[in-house]
């Protein structure tokens, strides 16, 4: 694999949060007993040592090590100077440290090094978003998605942008163009935000309720967060998986999904 697509499939995943913080185990009496483990030395040539530092800063991030991440980042910059990726990943480090100046700068400095890096885009437009510039992070979730037109997420943080900030005829017009799927929970988030917009929170939770029914938790946790994020869910409500055998399988979305009129299209796939 290139290394371009080797970080690009990083800062995606840095992007949608699969890289999860991960709960560090109480294991202190298995630590006491075994040797402590050496570092291995970093590589003596500038790109094998830019790759391997990134790769331990990426790995301190999935850990939520966040200074960890830090340290080994700045000796990524030092091998390999001016890296896009290292600036996303910069700015997605201090973005879970709820640092926005230095987060917003670094996608920024992604942006300036390397302007077509869509999760550069979608990363900045969260930024803006969490601290309510819905109409700045609007333009920078719509570069994003003009890149990847069908993509969900993006159409979501839209979606939310215009509902939050006051556009309710675009928001409006959306909600009204959504239909289930059994592919993406879109449907359900975009309206138990709507609901949860105009106060009517048991509506909303139903609708959370049905999405966590239909679709896996990572699928769904994917759109909760901004829920969370704006305090109409809580973290245990945006998290709560379903067990394994109250899932609902393939063959049952279609008794699961609202019925779509007559003189509607199907469900976009």
């Amino acid at each position: 694999m290139e290394m371009r697509n080797y970080f690009h499939l990083f800062a995606l995943l840095v992007a949608f949060g699969i890289l999860g913080c991960g709960k560090k185990a109480n294991r202190s009496n298995e630590v006491s007993a075994q040797p402590v483990k050496q570092e291995e030395p970093l590589p003596q040539d500038g790109e094998e040592r830019y790759r391997a530092t990134y790769v331990k800063a990426a790995q301190a991030f999935s850990r939520n090590d966040l200074d960890g991440a830090l340290v080994a980042l700045d000796l990524s910059d030092q091998a390999k100077p001016d890296q896009a990726s290292n600036a996303n990943l910069r700015g997605a480090i201090f973005t879970r440290k709820r640092d926005w100046a230095q987060a917003e700068a670094a996608f920024r400095q992604a942006l300036k090094l390397q302007p077509d890096l869509p999760m550069a885009q979608f990363n900045l437009g969260e930024v803006l978003f969490l601290n309510n510039k819905y109409s700045d992070a609007r333009d920078k979730f719509q570069i994003f998605l003009n890149s990847q037109p069908s993509n969900d997420l993006g159409l979501y943080k839209i979606y939310l942008c215009d509902l939050l900030g006051g556009n309710s005829s675009k928001a409006d017009s959306f909600l009204s163009s959504l239909k289930p799927s059994p592919n993406s929970p879109i449907y359900y988030f975009a309206k138990a935000a709507e609901a949860f917009h105009r106060k009517d929170k048991e509506a909303a939770t139903e609708f959370v309720t049905s999405a966590y029914r239909i679709y896996p938790p990572d699928a769904n946790s994917t759109f909760a967060d901004s829920l969370v994020e704006k305090g109409y869910l809580s973290g245990e409500q945006a998290s709560a998986p379903q067990p394994e055998d109250n899932k609902p399988k393939t063959d049952e979305l279609k008794t699961l999904l609202p019925p779509v009129d007559k003189a509607g299209s199907k469900p976009k796939s």
